[in-house]
């Protein structure tokens, strides 16, 4: 039986992060690091179970992180706040670093990057900017999303923009407070005016990472020298690649040659009902294009 053992780690800005780590019986130099999406957990997904166990099989460590955007509202004084509604989208890079630290501390050399959700933008932005990018050898990206995009529909429905009031917020050093709109993050939830400045306008850091929206010039996915598997479902609430499903996913593969995608049809964004599905391809793209 595998054993699921609690890890934690200290970011460089003093954010304790907890994760899970599940190692085969045998050493290995390869491990996959999942990074959920938005105020998601290391555990949340029912994906999780099958997937951290087949990985395992292969021989190939498993470990699934919190990050920053974990939760909802975590302010807290003496912390570093964080929560989806509060986090800033460039220091994601922290939160990576510091995962792919303990990972090479432990012995492992070969880092699979998964991402889910906001995880697959935080990836690919990593890809870019982290400081171990050239230690990770796959990338996979589980239902890919374009944040900003969906920010820009959501208020263009409503008929509002909440530029402003971040702006006005942020100038009185008062970053952490909350919009007005408490669904203000993409129609969902809460979000704070940094981090709707640093993570969901068109200039933020979040803007270049996976902008589908464009449908060109992915100019950071195509930066990517590595396979990448994307892997999305047919039926995106809200359908967060922007453009139609299926052009999204020919989109990433024309961006990059070293990319492929999927389509898993009768599910949603976290692909339930078809976890083994999904994870029979996340395997298989592991077999055929990392483990040769």
């Amino acid at each position: 039986m595998a054993m699921y053992p609690i890890v934690n780690v200290k970011t460089p800005d003093g954010l304790t992060l907890h994760g899970i780590l599940t190692e085969p019986s045998r050493p290995s130099k390869t491990i996959v690091l999942h990074i959920h999406g938005s105020s998601g957990s290391f555990y949340g997904n029912s994906y999780f179970e099958l997937l951290t166990n087949s990985v395992i099989d292969l021989g190939i460590a498993y470990l699934s992180t919190n990050n920053r955007g974990s939760g909802v509202y975590e302010l807290e004084k003496g912390t570093v706040y964080h929560g989806v509604s509060l986090e800033k989208f460039e220091d994601s890079i922290l939160d990576i670093d510091s995962w792919i630290e303990l990972a090479l501390n432990k012995g492992y050399e070969n880092i699979i990057l998964e991402g889910h959700s906001y995880g697959t933008e935080k990836s690919v932005y990593y890809m870019n900017k982290g400081k171990y990018k050239d230690k990770v050898k796959g990338v996979i990206l589980l239902g890919f999303s374009d944040n900003v995009g969906t920010q820009i529909k959501y208020e263009k429905s409503i008929g509002k923009n909440y530029r402003q009031e971040a702006e006005e917020l942020n100038n009185k050093e008062e970053g952490y407070k909350l919009l007005n709109d408490y669904f203000g993050l993409c129609g969902e939830m809460p979000i704070s005016a940094q981090t709707y400045l640093h993570g969901f306008t068109e200039d933020s850091e979040n803007a270049v990472a996976l902008p589908l929206r464009k449908g060109k010039d992915l100019t950071f996915f195509q930066n990517i020298k590595v396979p990448i598997l994307g892997v999305i479902s047919d039926d995106e609430v809200g359908e967060y690649t922007i453009i139609p499903i299926k052009e999204a996913v020919e989109l990433l593969i024309s961006e990059n040659e070293l990319a492929e995608a999927n389509i898993i049809n009768g599910t949603n964004h976290v692909f339930a009902g078809k976890e083994k599905e999904l994870v029979e391809m996340i395997i298989d793209f592991i077999k055929r294009r990392i483990l040769v």
